[in-house]
């Protein structure tokens, strides 16, 4: 597995359609790739890479290329004399009016060859089949690639390369968009939350944010831009800003008992990346089945009221973010243990094909964020390419949190469960003490 730039312009592909089978396994597929032969090499890219990576990049344009009948429901556009303006709905959510949005829909609309393979995968999708004809001139790329019989298979497309915008200016009409005047009138209404204090509480049976930026994260999936038009955003309306409160003003409490999800904080922000995997624990393997076995084991050990165990994958920024494959997230588990005191201890323990990584133990002497304590080591660990951060422990003790970290012990499901609750009534113990 390798990073190369390539630069496969002027090059008419040729699709191809193979049986294809996972060893050992009766599940029967079609592999769908565009060929690209250069000189005597031929570059293998699945047609489900380019939708994503080049036409579809994020969660709005892909919803809209598989259904080519509602973009209007969400924008239509004018093209005239170099100057695109571009006239959004109310449907069009607020958090996709930033520039990355912008270009691509503007390349999108002013690259006729492009707009007509994007309209071409939505119409083919009415009849379930996800095929068009490839005919971009101008497709360089930055790929991660394995070697085969004849060439190369590109594996993941991580950048679109001088991609040229067709326009000078693009400009941008929202509902949104509105001139605020201040005025000297009272608000109308004001909105005051209950019991909105710093503690949360983290539950994973509630739903997070959903107003949120869906595009692929930058540090995967990137385009370059040989020109960037200006963008001019167009007011479209009035309204008051209203800043006093008076007699009249009505007061509305809400009513919040601090429960989070571990994507609640604002959407997604650059500080993100522990995610609760939706994985079935029942399908996992290997060393992570191992600790899942044991904490399942865990759940009936005196002492003990209860046991949550989540798969997180790890934040992206570092190569050991993904497995040696090159390709696949690295994963742990976390299992959220209660003692029947009301104690909370977080057992982490990170998928390492191989690696000398310990076990971690956290007691916390009192309530404490759990989500920030788990962004904090993990990024750490990404961060440090897989080793835990010492400057991190050290932040987190300094909050009464008590940190061990344990070797792998080679032993039956039994011991390594008498193992982990010895670990956690030592932990409290220290905790106590300080």
């Amino acid at each position: 597995m390798e990073i190369r730039d390539i630069d496969l312009s002027g090059i008419k592909p040729k699709y191809n359609e193979s049986d294809w089978t996972i060893k050992a396994s009766s599940y029967k597929s079609k592999s769908r790739t565009f060929n690209f032969k250069k000189g005597n090499t031929v570059y293998s890219i699945p047609v489900i890479e380019i939708v994503k990576a080049v036409l579809a990049p994020n969660t709005f344009m892909l919803n809209t290329i598989l259904y080519n009948d509602i973009s209007e429901d969400y924008y239509t556009y004018n093209l005239e004399n170099n100057v695109l303006k571009i006239y959004f709905t109310r449907q069009y959510k607020t958090s996709y009016l930033k520039s990355e949005y912008y270009n691509h829909l503007a390349w999108l609309i002013s690259n006729e060859k492009a707009l007509n393979i994007f309209n071409s995968i939505g119409y083919n999708m009415l009849n379930n089949k996800l095929i068009f004809d490839f005919e971009l001139y101008s497709f360089k790329i930055q790929a991660r690639i394995k070697k085969n019989k004849v060439g190369y298979t590109v594996v993941e497309i991580i950048k679109l390369k001088e991609k040229s915008i067709n326009v000078n200016e693009i400009m941008v009409y929202h509902p949104s968009f509105e001139e605020q005047e201040y005025t000297g009138k009272a608000k109308l209404r004001t909105y005051h939350k209950r019991n909105n204090d710093c503690n949360r509480t983290i539950d994973n049976n509630i739903d997070g944010s959903t107003d949120t930026d869906e595009s692929l994260n930058k540090k995967v999936l990137s385009h370059e831009y040989v020109n960037i038009p200006r963008v001019r955003k167009e007011k479209v309306g009035y309204r008051d800003k209203r800043t006093n409160e008076d007699k009249n003003t009505k007061k509305y409490m809400l009513d919040d008992d601090n429960s989070r999800t571990l994507s609640d904080a604002e959407g997604l922000n650059l500080a993100k990346g522990v995610e609760i995997s939706n994985v079935d624990l029942e399908q996992v393997n290997g060393e992570l089945k191992e600790f899942i076995d044991v904490l399942n084991k865990l759940k009936s050990m005196q002492g003990i009221k209860s046991v949550e165990i989540d798969i997180v994958e790890l934040p992206l920024g570092r190569k050991f973010s993904y497995l040696n494959d090159g390709v696949t997230r690295r994963r742990c588990v976390i299992g959220k243990v209660v003692t029947m005191n009301g104690k909370e201890h977080s057992i982490i323990e990170i998928e390492r094909e191989g690696r000398s990584l310990s076990m971690l133990i956290i007691t916390a002497n009192e309530e404490c964020d759990w989500e920030w304590i788990y962004k904090k080591i993990l990024h750490g660990l990404v961060k440090e390419s897989g080793n835990w951060s010492h400057e991190v422990f050290l932040i987190i003790h300094q909050r009464n949190i008590v940190i061990k970290r344990h070797r792998h012990i080679n032993n039956m499901i039994e011991k390594r469960v008498f193992h982990i609750l010895k670990n956690i009534q030592q932990s409290m113990i220290i905790s106590l003490l300080q």
